[in-house]
Order: structure tokens, then sequence, then C-alpha cells
């Protein structure tokens, strides 16, 4: 089944402007604590060093595509059965810095878009249903290169969504990273204890700017009905953290991209993203 993005988006947004799980609460705890200091691991300033596009050299990494896999995506061939959903962004597979082979997604968002403003989300991505939906686990594995992290401590920086549309089991969450390099989850599954969730501080392994990171991106619950569960980041095959008691639904949707639901001003990025691949039996690696 494909989904509409014109008709997803809007209810996923309803969702995250309607919770308290939005970075746009008031409460104090929900956001980043601006005290906490990365460890030696952190980009020294979250410019880019020599990964600027050379344009379409191709590749020189190497990613597998297991026979476990639901799905996989080089971006190869394009859009092909993705739907698209952007705004103040752009998004396309294109061959300006591939990890593997001659393309990769290619996310730009626009600097200077405020929501307190009224100026709406600087994110754009691709959206694809779950066949099956998700049931007690899944893994998500992906390649990420960021020129840059979030610009303010209050933005938070979107790659990965799992959401359900579906009247009587709406809901979903994202893995998020924030401008500390820590990962974050932004819980809004309309399950009890959901909420913003933060990695750290301190943080001891988090994101890195300026080099292919394998990003992989684990969700579990004990039964097919549980209500609640955990996830777990992993950075190059190392474990970052685990959010625990995460609202859990069956979702049947996945999105990849990058952006901010809640830009606050330095909304400018430049991201590419390559090899997706979903399981719904084991991890996938990062090779």
């Amino acid at each position: 089944m494909r989904f509409k993005a014109t008709l997803l988006l809007p209810l996923a947004l309803l969702a995250l402007g309607a919770m308290p799980a939005c970075s746009g609460d008031s409460d104090d705890d929900k956001k980043p604590d601006a005290g906490g200091s990365p460890d030696s691991g952190t980009p020294d300033s979250g410019t880019p060093d020599s990964g600027t596009p050379s344009g379409g050299d191709g590749g020189t990494g190497t990613a597998s595509c297991p026979s476990h896999a639901l799905f996989c995506e080089t971006f190869e061939s394009g859009q092909g059965s993705w739907d698209e959903q952007k705004t103040h962004a752009t998004i396309t597979a294109d061959g300006t810095k591939p990890h593997t082979g001659s393309r990769s997604l290619h996310v730009v968002t626009e600097d200077g878009i405020d929501e307190k403003q009224g100026e709406g989300e600087a994110i754009a991505r691709w959206i694809r249903s779950l066949s099956p939906t998700f049931s007690t686990q899944l893994f998500v594995r992906a390649h990420v290169f960021m020129t840059s992290l979030p610009g303010d401590f209050g933005q938070m920086g979107t790659f990965f969504v799992l959401f359900s549309d579906a009247g009587n089991d709406f809901g979903g969450f994202e893995l998020q990273v924030i401008q500390d390099t820590g990962f974050a989850l932004d819980d809004w599954s309309a399950r009890n204890g959901q909420g913003w969730n933060r990695q750290g501080p301190p943080v001891n392994l988090g994101m890195s700017t300026g080099r292919w990171v394998c990003l992989e991106w684990e969700v579990r619950r004990s039964t097919a009905s549980s209500t609640h569960g955990t996830t777990t980041v992993y950075v190059d095959g190392a474990k970052a953290h685990e959010f625990t008691e995460i609202g859990m639904r069956s979702f049947n949707t996945f999105m990849v991209g990058y952006g901010f639901v809640h830009p606050q001003g330095p909304s400018a990025s430049e991201t590419w993203i390559d090899n997706v691949a979903v399981s719904s039996t084991q991890r996938i690696g990062c090779e």
C-alpha cells in the first residue's frame, strides 16, 4: 500500500503539535540542557572536514543487503516506490556524495526558518509502508553524512520516524540528534508516559559530522500487544544509548530523511543518507 504524503503527514504533524512530546512544550525538563558537554569524541566545530561533495565520483564504501531484510534502499533508482514530503527543504537521490555506488539521498534544509514566527518546518523525508507491520522487533541501518549538527539547542534533527496512521492505533516516534551530538527520541505514540527523551548528558558516544557514520536503530517490545518497549541507537556498531519505556503501536509506516519539525531559526543543514536497510529479524550491521 502506498501512502500519499499530502494525507499522511498533516495527521502526523497534528499529533506532534498536540502532544507534550514536542520540543515546543514550555516544560523546561523536556528541552535539552545546555549544561551538557560531550566528551572528546565530539566534532570540534560542527563543520565538515574534507568531506565536501566531490561530484559524482562514486562511493567507495560497502554495505550488504541481507536476505532477512524487509527492504534495502541504495537510492540508485531514484524515488521509486517512496512517497515524498518536504517543507522549506529539498530531497533527492543524486550523485553528489554516495557512500556506496553512484547515488545517495541528499537533503538540504533552508536557513532562517523559525516556528515561533509561524514559518512551519524545515524538513524533508521519503515515506513508505512497512509490510508486515511492526510486531515485536525492528532493525534499521543507514549510513549518514552530516555537515553540521543542529544549530540551536532547542532544535532537534530527525532521521527516522516509525508511525501508525490507523484510526484506532494512531501514533509514532522519531529518532533525532541534538546539538551536543547526543541522540533524542520524540515519542508521540499517545501511550502513558510518552514524551521527549534525550541521551545524557554527558554524551560518551554520539553523532559525528564531516564523515560517514553507520547509524543503527533497534526497536523492541516483549509481545505484539505490548504498549511499551525500548529503542537502542548504535554508532559504527557500538551502542550509543538505550531509550526505555517508549510507547509502542503496530507501526505501518517508515520515514527517512532529515530536518527540523520545530526549527528555531538556524535551520540550515546538508545531509546525505545511503544504504537504508530494515529487518524484522536481526541487526543488519554496518558492512
